[in-house]
């Protein structure tokens, strides 16, 4: 993670988790709440949870495992109504203190380019200064979860302005060439 700013902070002292696990919930006040929804451009955010459990992982990083789950006010795109929509995401991170693989040249292909596998997992992201901001993690989860065209269910876009009515009728078939033959074909010769 960078130091970008997020719009909720909570900080835990990532030396807490040396061996064995520690399970944290985190809750927003109704003011993050209010500053995450502006953010994410939400109607609001009625509830907000993160059920994390912190696993040590590697000699000095964490591994952040659970649900976060919100109740988040939209409106919809296409009928402009507001509505209530249910979101639960499986957060599965890791971090580490610094980067513990700096990229090596055999890392890169024949054109000097970094060939990245989809199947892998990815990177750890950084713990920057011995802390570890939860409220950064559920920050970016959110952001990257959220539909940027939220939709009510049941709601369908019925498409067109109403005016376009060749869409109702057949497409002009065009003369085909072995016709032109044919009529060729059947004139009496003089």
């Amino acid at each position: 993670m960078t130091k970008e700013t997020f719009p909720y902070s909570y900080k835990f002292n990532a030396a807490r988790v040396v061996d064995k696990d520690e399970r944290v919930t985190v809750s927003p006040d109704e003011a993050a709440l209010k500053a995450i929804a502006k953010t994410y451009e939400l109607d609001g955010i009625r509830d907000l949870k993160a059920d994390f459990l912190l696993k040590p992982y590697r000699k000095a990083g964490l591994r952040v495992v659970g649900p976060l789950t919100a109740t988040l006010e939209q409106t919809c795109v296409v009928s402009l109504e507001p509505f209530e929509s249910q979101l639960k995401i499986d957060v599965d991170r890791t971090f580490e203190p610094q980067s513990s693989r700096p990229r090596k040249v055999s890392d890169l292909n024949e054109d000097g380019e970094i060939e990245i596998d989809l199947e892998t997992l990815d990177p750890p992201d950084v713990i920057l200064d011995g802390v570890l901001d939860l409220g950064a993690v559920i920050c970016e989860e959110l952001a990257l979860t959220l539909d940027p065209f939220p939709r009510k269910p049941g709601v369908e876009f019925e498409g067109g302005d109403g005016d376009d009515d060749s869409a109702d009728e057949e497409p002009e078939a065009k003369p085909s060439p072995f016709a032109a033959l044919k009529a060729l074909k059947e004139q009496p010769d003089n």
